[in-house]
């Protein structure tokens, strides 16, 4: 019988062992470098100044050795924390002298310089991106437009990286106290600047909590112990636009500071309805304080430009008491505008939980007659009227309706000025610019965030300098406006008319009827209606039509009609100013047929000749 030895046992691992050391010294062997002395240098300034004009190093590392110290570049080409190529140099800082000598390997650079991606942003690259970003484009938007352009694009980090040292150089850091706060503001309301657009503080308080109890502002509700700090800012375009207005808009807006600090918004319309801005204010808070401080602010900003002082007729506002109590403050007793938009979406969630299913609709229907009431005292008897129909049948709405429409705010019905707008939808629109076009719908710190309002005051107040906005005291008349009236001209109504010291007065029949006669002029004086149903049929049958004896003043006629009380004019005052040959519709109202309306847009311009139209 024969006997073998069997082999000693040998594992994988250790096979594994064997063939990774000598893969790992093969790798240690063709990474020793051959280094070729360059350069010296006098001292290590000029060594690395010329390191760097070569713009291909970045340092590596450094070491230190028995010749002295070693500071060791690697190519910028790739990721610090990546694979390093063999290409590198190094500067050795001679310990026995300051001489300092450049070394470089003899390796090539083994990577492909038009497909590699750079570590940093090439400063060609960063003045592009800066120009996008100053165009309000986002992060994406930019690298699409790089890529469009041929431009070898950061990637989506570094991006976001150069973007918010951009911010950080435009409006400082993100934090800030209150102490900086006031310095900031003293700081801009120290000079005015000689710029009609460029924005200043007009106007601030900052009130520290341990000085609480030496401030006196006129609001309990106010006095809880904290800090608070109120800053308006403006700029003399703006002002001088504030000093010559009756209206007076004011609402607050959120979801703009970072910290959650109310936005206070005031302004006035013209008589084209556009909303035009006096300033912007920033509070701690949107209390009775809050806004009589924006009211003064206004004075105090229009005393010193030495301008006429604000003396508004009316202000336009939600239902908010904290504004209410600050204009009263400040102008005192004036009439106030209840937003008709904010008043009907809150009666509208009122009427979902508290009516009848069956009675909803007539119920928000009678409310939308009610608003179109073209005097106070019609309104008060038309909303007895209206109390006396629903009482019955609806009483907890009807109750809740008295105390908070027709007796706390009641100032939400058509008639309750003429030439001023039943809503604050002017204001509210441009509370969604600011978003749209400053912040991008980002929330900023308010140390951002103050430095923006200068800037969005500057851009408001350029906007009329580049003829961008016009503040208009006169109607002005569109030509669907002309196309409506000359329709309606063309229907020859029978129109009595009555003239006065100084005016005409015209009786005109109101909807698709085409005279009228004595009784039902007589009952629209006398406001001759006996339920809420008789109103709604009567009240608008009769339009009653002013117009002054002057007949280059015709625009300024008066009519109750509703489209009047909206926009300010009506196809009723153009149609008589057409009738009695004040003025002449343009030739485009005319190529319209009776009974319809104007598309939208330019007319169709005429064809070319000799072609089938």
């Amino acid at each position: 019988m024969e006997f073998n030895e069997l082999p000693l046992y040998v594992s994988d691992d250790e096979n594994m062992d064997t063939s990774f050391q000598a893969e790992r010294k093969k790798k240690e062997k063709s990474r020793r470098h051959k280094w070729i002395k360059v350069m010296v240098f006098k001292n290590g300034d000029e060594a690395e100044q010329a390191v760097k004009k070569e713009n291909q190093w970045s340092q590596h590392y450094t070491n230190t050795t028995s010749e002295g110290r070693k500071k060791v570049f690697r190519c910028n080409q790739v990721r610090r924390r990546g694979k390093q190529y063999d290409a590198s140099v190094y500067l050795l800082f001679n310990a026995a002298s300051e001489e300092v000598t450049l070394f470089r390997s003899t390796s090539d650079h083994t990577h492909n310089p038009t497909q590699a991606k750079w570590t940093k942003i090439p400063d060609d690259v960063k003045v592009v991106i800066k120009e996008l970003h100053d165009l309000n484009l986002k992060p994406k938007a930019i690298l699409e437009t790089l890529h469009e352009r041929g431009i070898v694009a950061p990637t989506i980090n570094q991006l976001n990286n150069y973007l918010r040292a951009l911010r950080m150089k435009r409006f400082g850091p993100t934090g800030i106290s209150l102490g900086e706060i006031e310095q900031w503001c003293v700081e801009s309301t120290r000079s005015i600047p000689e710029s009609d657009d460029v924005g200043f503080v007009v106007s601030y308080e900052i009130v520290y909590d341990d000085n609480i109890n030496n401030y006196v502002n006129g609001d309990d509700d106010d006095d809880d112990g904290e800090n608070k700090f109120r800053f308006f800012v403006s700029t003399k375009r703006l002002l001088r636009t504030a000093s010559r207005s009756k209206k007076i808009h004011a609402d607050a807006t959120y979801k703009l500071v970072w910290q959650g600090f109310p936005v206070l918004i005031v302004g006035t319309t013209d008589m084209n309805r556009q909303f035009h801005w006096f300033g912007v204010a920033v509070c701690s808070n949107e209390k009775t304080a809050d806004f009589t401080f924006i009211f003064r602010a206004l004075q105090e900003g229009v005393s010193k430009l030495d301008l006429q002082k604000i003396d508004p007729d009316i202000l336009i506002a939600d239902g908010s008491d904290a504004i209410r109590n600050g204009f009263q403050s400040v102008f005192g007793e004036k009439p106030i505008v209840m937003c008709w938009a904010h008043m009907r979406r809150k009666v509208v969630k009122k009427v979902e939980s508290m009516v009848d299913k069956m009675d909803k609709e007539d119920l928000l229907q009678d409310i939308d007659m009610l608003q179109l009431a073209q005097s106070d005292k019609i309104f008060r008897k038309a909303s007895g009227l209206f109390v006396k129909k629903w009482s019955k049948k609806q009483p907890e709405f009807i109750q809740y309706f008295e105390n908070e429409w027709l007796n706390t705010h009641n100032g939400w019905y058509e008639g309750i000025r003429h030439l001023t707008p039943s809503t604050n939808n002017a204001l509210e629109s441009n509370n969604r610019v600011i978003k749209d076009e400053n912040t991008f719908r980002e929330r900023l710190p308010l140390s951002r965030f103050k430095i923006l309002t200068l800037e969005i005051v500057e851009r408001w107040s350029k906007s009329y300098e580049r003829g961008l906005k016009e503040f208009h005291d006169r109607q002005t008349l569109t030509l669907d406006v002309w196309t409506s009236s000359y329709q309606w001209v063309k229907l020859n109504k029978s129109i009595t008319s009555t003239k006065l010291e100084n005016e005409i007065e015209f009786y005109v029949p109101g909807g698709e009827k085409l005279d009228i006669n004595k009784n039902e002029i007589d009952a629209m004086k006398k406001m001759k209606w006996y339920s809420f149903d008789h109103y709604k049929a009567k009240a608008f049958n009769v339009w009653h039509v002013t117009l002054p004896l002057d007949e280059s003043k015709w625009m300024d006629g008066r009519c109750n009609c509703p489209a009047f009380f909206k926009k300010f004019m009506c196809k009723h005052i153009v149609g008589l100013g057409i009738r009695m040959n004040y003025c002449k519709p343009p030739p485009a109202a005319k190529n319209i047929k009776i009974g319809e309306k104007r598309r939208r847009g330019r007319p169709t311009k005429a064809g070319k000749a000799l072609l089938i139209q």
